[in-house]
C-alpha cells in the first residue's frame, strides 16, 4: 500500500513538473528580452530618463531601457520622458530582440521634442578645410507672409581699401556666387558650400520662389551669414530686422538686414 502511494506521488510530481516546464516554455516563446537606447547626432546627449513600451515601464540600466517584447508584434509604442517627467518622444518603432539603438533629433529648431529619424546632418559628410557646409531653414513670416519658399542669391564679400575712410570696406561682385534651391521650414537634401570668412562673411539677397527680389516696406531684404560651422543647419526665426549696416560696420546695406546666426544642429 505504501509502495503504491509513493509510486502515485512520484507520477503526480513528475506530471506537475512537466506541465510547469511546458507553461514556462510557452511564455519564453511569446516574449523575448529587448533593450532600447537613444543617441543624438550632436555632442549633446538625449535627456531620456524613463521609457514606457506599450504602456509598460521599461527597467532602466544607465542609458539602456530593458523590457520583454512580444515576439508577434511588428512594432511597439515608445513613450520617453525627460528628467522632469515630460513626454519628449512618442513614436511607434520597430523593435527586434537584443539592443535597439535609435538616432534622435529635435523635431525642428522651434520644437524641442524628439523624433527618431535619419541624421539631418548626414552620416558620411566629410569636413572641408576653409568651407562651411550648411542647410538653411526659414521661419520668418515677415519676409514670407504666406509661408512660401524663398531662394537666396549669395554674395561673398571681399575687402577693398577706401581712401576716404582710410580702411578696408566690403565689396561684392554684381553676380552672386550662387542662387540656392528653394528654402522653407523643411530640411533640404543638399548642403550649401560657403567659404568660412569670419571678417567678411557672405550675405544673401532674399528672392521669391521665382528668383525675383522680395521687398519689405519697399526695401530689398538681405541675410548676413553671421555663423561659423563646419557642417550644420541654421535657421532664420521670426524677428525684427537686426542688422543696420553691412559687414564692415560702415557701409549701408541698401535694404533691410537680418543676421542669420541661429544654429540648430552642427557637427
Amino acid at each position: 500500500m505504501i509502495k503504491n502511494l509513493l509510486t502515485y506521488f512520484a507520477v503526480f510530481w513528475t506530471g506537475c513538473m512537466l506541465c510547469s516546464c511546458q507553461k514556462g516554455e510557452l511564455v519564453l516563446e511569446s516574449e523575448e528580452l529587448a533593450r532600447i537606447a537613444f543617441k543624438t547626432y550632436t555632442a549633446v546627449s538625449a535627456d531620456v530618463k524613463k521609457v514606457m513600451v506599450d504602456g509598460k515601464i521599461a527597467n532602466s540600466d544607465k542609458s539602456n531601457f530593458i523590457f520583454m517584447r512580444n515576439k508577434d508584434a511588428d512594432s511597439s509604442l515608445i513613450v520617453a520622458y525627460d528628467g522632469k517627467d515630460h513626454v519628449v518622444l512618442e513614436q511607434r518603432l520597430p523593435i527586434k530582440p537584443g539592443l535597439n539603438t535609435f538616432g534622435v533629433h529635435s523635431k525642428s529648431p522651434i520644437d524641442p521634442s524628439l523624433v527618431v529619424g535619419e541624421n539631418p546632418l548626414g552620416d558620411d559628410v566629410p569636413s572641408i578645410p576653409g568651407v562651411m557646409q550648411v542647410k538653411i531653414l526659414n521661419y520668418n513670416k515677415t519676409i514670407s507672409p504666406k509661408g512660401e519658399p524663398i531662394r537666396l542669391a549669395v554674395y561673398q564679400g571681399k575687402p577693398v581699401f577706401d581712401e576716404s575712410w582710410g580702411m578696408d570696406l566690403v565689396k561684392y561682385d554684381e553676380t552672386p556666387i550662387l542662387i540656392t534651391d528653394l528654402i522653407s521650414d523643411k530640411i533640404p537634401e543638399k548642403f550649401l558650400k560657403l567659404a568660412a570668412d569670419p571678417i567678411f562673411p557672405a550675405k544673401a539677397q532674399v528672392l521669391d520662389k521665382d528668383s525675383k527680389p522680395i521687398f519689405v516696406d519697399g526695401q530689398k531684404v538681405y541675410l548676413f551669414f553671421y555663423f561659423t560651422v563646419d557642417i550644420g543647419i541654421v535657421y532664420l526665426p521670426q524677428k525684427e530686422s537686426d542688422t543696420p549696416l553691412d559687414v564692415d560696420g560702415v557701409s549701408e546695406i541698401g535694404g533691410i538686414g537680418y543676421s542669420l546666426d541661429n544654429i540648430w544642429l552642427k557637427k
